[in-house]
């Protein structure tokens, strides 16, 4: 009987570096190619460390945005503090931050759900209520192989 059998890629390069990004404001990455083939899933590793004690709602918001051709992309914040048109990014989910510590959290682009488009920019959102000290964003594809 054959079995799908899921292999992870090498972890990528820095795909964003998030800085010291203030509270409430967004940041986004380049348009990632996820080539002709597109990949059952992209694991996303965001590790943030808060510069303070977190207020509020003390999370990283992750979304993504995604195109079929790499010139227009989903409606939705890149940038700044406006969230008028939050509610047209897709919701990847989020790194809590209760405390003062680093915090490093994996996420899954499609969360087992079928692949939107061969293009994506992932959008973060400081929701900490503070700004970060530092912030980092790094990626591995996963690809399925029935054996």
């Amino acid at each position: 009987m054959a079995t799908l059998q899921y292999v992870q890629g090498a972890k990528s390069s820095l795909v964003l570096d998030l800085g010291t990004l203030a509270s409430a404001t967004y940041i986004t990455t380049a348009a990632i190619d996820l080539g002709a083939t597109i990949p059952v899933d992209l694991t996303i590793e965001v590790t943030v460390d808060p510069n303070g004690s977190p207020t509020g709602n003390k999370q990283l918001l992750v979304f993504a945005k995604y195109s079929l051709d790499n010139s227009l992309f989903g409606t939705g914040p890149e940038s700044g503090t406006t969230a008028t048109n939050e509610p047209d990014l897709d919701l990847i989910g989020f790194v809590a931050c209760e405390d003062t510590n680093s915090h490093t959290k994996h996420l899954r682009l499609f969360n087992g759900k079928p692949p939107l488009a061969r293009y994506v920019k992932l959008v973060f959102k400081n929701d900490m209520g503070v700004a970060l000290t530092s912030g980092s964003v790094y990626s591995a594809e996963i690809t399925g192989d029935i054996a």
